[in-house]
């Protein structure tokens, strides 16, 4: 008789911990959605039809499954963008779309739903072992170097040049219509907001150079003061949570870097049970509200909104995508998330990959090939960024793990800056001191 040994038995008890983690988050979340959110927001894209429960309880157990292929140990930085996919929308779009359509249809665009988040988690950890480029530590220092000093100088001329305001956060959205940013500003400022901030909170502290932490919040602040983005207040503190996160709780952990994605949804969600949300003008529902609702919830709800519109409205065929637009007729005359804004008033709408590139390109059948190409995406981030540290990874995926939620992969990609951040870090020396010191022990990491 051949008995499994302890490391098959770990990797089995670590998979099924994975899987009732998931199913715990997705019964959490349904119920958020039914006795929570459903109760403040009153419009026809949220909703909960307590007439189909079986539905979602049925749910509950099956899309964890497709994330299941995620794996359970952290090696690629792949792997964070899709675990915080499966917190922020994987798991959510199911369970706000059961009402919108009939139960057949349901179970039609769910199946194309599954495939495609298991074609993404699949692909989220896989790398090819390409060929890297050869860089001294001493010339990667030099190159940074260069490049934040052209960048600062960049953020000077910005702020020289543009409208510069100091809206408070509440009404950081309607200023916006005073920004004056165009062409390669935009780039270079949005870039750094969701990647290139990162990097140079992430060369701080694996260089030790924390003297210079003042001069990345300082980065923050001039995209904020030129653009009136929230995310540029935000992101500083989100970024030390994924780096504190990492060093100190999930380590290497698929399910407890899940948990820390997950955490302030938690949290909130048992404050709203305790507490109770009748009091409206409370700091608590602002911040309920602001979490709850903008972060785990607007980005789902996104899909039912551009199922509806998608299904009596020309499809786009990818022409939303700048390069495309040049070979196919773009049937809109604005930007998708402002056609939705117009359409529906909920605001300006932009949403994930699922719903730009694949229901509004070319219906829900697409949803399981733009799945795998966005998976393919990954893949090719992971073989750039291969040998680095888990640490390295967090801090710099932390801003694009919030920016692939509600963006395309075009805009994900360039605008966000991610095409570059991966150009960048393919060239980082793999043995130098400070990739080394934060490695795990090979005892702890996967082969």
């Amino acid at each position: 008789m051949i008995l499994p040994s302890r490391i098959a038995l770990s990797s089995i008890f670590r998979v099924l911990a994975l899987y009732l983690g998931l199913v715990i988050y997705s019964a959490t979340y349904e119920y958020f959605y039914s006795n929570q959110l459903t109760v403040l927001i009153h419009d026809n894209y949220t909703a909960f039809d307590f007439s189909r429960l079986e539905i979602y309880r049925l749910i509950c157990f099956l899309t964890p499954l497709a994330i299941l292929p995620i794996g359970t140990r952290l090696r690629a930085p792949g792997q964070l963008i899709a675990g915080a996919a499966a917190v922020f929308i994987f798991i959510p779009i199911p369970i706000v779309f059961v009402p919108m359509v009939s139960t057949a249809e349901f179970w039609q665009v769910y199946t194309l739903l599954w495939l495609g988040y298991f074609a993404t988690c699949s692909l989220s950890s896989l790398a090819v072992r390409i060929r890297l480029p050869v860089v001294s530590e001493q010339g990667f220092r030099r190159g940074m170097l260069i490049f934040f000093v052209l960048l600062g100088v960049g953020f000077l001329y910005a702020l020289a040049t543009n409208h510069v305001a100091t809206p408070s956060l509440a009404k950081a959205h309607e200023a916006t219509a005073d920004v004056t940013v165009t062409g390669w500003q935009g780039y270079m400022l949005v870039g750094y907001i969701t990647s290139f901030g990162g990097l140079f909170v992430a060369i701080i502290i694996m260089f030790r150079k924390y003297y210079l932490l003042p001069l990345a919040l300082a980065g923050f602040v001039c995209c904020y003061v030129t653009l009136a983005e929230r995310n540029a207040v935000l992101m500083p503190a989100w970024i030390a949570y994924a780096y504190l996160a990492q060093r100190f709780f999930y380590r290497d952990s698929v399910l407890k870097f899940m948990a820390s994605v997950a955490a302030p949804f938690l949290i909130g969600v048992v404050a709203a049970t305790l507490i109770g949300l009748e009091d409206r003008q409370s700091v608590f529902y602002d911040v309920f509200t602001l979490a709850s609702y903008r972060l785990y919830s607007i980005p789902a709800i996104g899909f039912n909104v551009y199922y509806d519109f998608f299904t009596i409205h020309p499809l786009t065929y990818w022409s939303h995508i700048g390069v495309v637009s040049n070979f196919v007729n773009y049937p809109y005359g604005q930007p998708l998330a402002l056609v939705m804004a117009q359409a529906y008033e909920l605001g300006n709408d932009n949403a994930s990959y699922l719903q730009t590139d694949g229901l509004a390109a070319a219906g829900a059948s697409m949803l399981p090939f733009i799945s795998i190409i966005f998976g393919l995406v990954l893949l090719a981030m992971n073989s750039c960024m291969r040998g680095l540290n888990l640490t390295l990874y967090a801090i710099v995926m932390a801003g694009s793990t919030i920016a692939l939620v509600d963006t395309g992969l075009g805009p994900g990609l360039l605008t966000n800056g991610l095409i570059f951040l991966t150009v960048i870090l393919l060239f980082a020396p793999r043995h130098a001191s400070w990739n080394l010191r934060y490695l795990l022990p090979a005892s702890s990491r996967a082969t």
